[in-house]
């Protein structure tokens, strides 16, 4: 994960929103939440919450794979780390998953979206629709460093 002070990371990749891609996308994300200053724990909450978003969206925004995933990261003067994921899937707020109780009714039950991981690890997650686009903001703040 650690990368040397010579090889500089880029800020944003994209991948084919397939399960295959997730992996490369964990290991993006969780070098920029190590190069943030994040210890080795919270980088780990912060890779598994990115996964489950992930998941997520592969297998209800992009379940045909037609979609492509995007993430950047950006550290921010204060320690915070913005987290950016955007999907060209259709419209899909997983935040909502669990906030109604028909939620059941839509899905199989082995197929219910799980953000309890994120929740868990991300204190502060948004969600937007545009552009054809859903797009979910992880702020990772240096105050949840190390808690959980």
């Amino acid at each position: 994960m650690k990368k040397g002070a010579e090889e500089e990371v880029p800020n944003e990749i994209t991948q084919p929103a397939l399960t295959a891609a997730i992996p490369t996308l964990v290991e993006f994300v969780s070098t920029h939440a190590w190069e943030a200053g994040f210890e080795d724990g919270r980088v780990r909450e912060i890779g598994l919450a990115v996964e489950e978003a992930l998941h997520n969206i592969v297998s209800f925004a992009c379940p045909d794979g037609a979609g492509e995933i995007r993430i950047s990261c950006t550290a921010h003067d204060s320690g915070a780390l913005l987290i950016d994921i955007v999907d060209t899937g259709a419209p899909f707020n997983m935040l909502l998953v669990d906030t109604f109780p028909e939620t059941e009714d839509f899905f199989e039950p082995e197929k219910v979206p799980s953000i309890r991981v994120m929740k868990k690890a991300i204190k502060n997650i948004e969600y937007r629709r545009g552009s054809d686009r859903n797009t979910l903001v992880f702020t990772v703040t240096p105050d949840t460093r190390g808690k959980k």
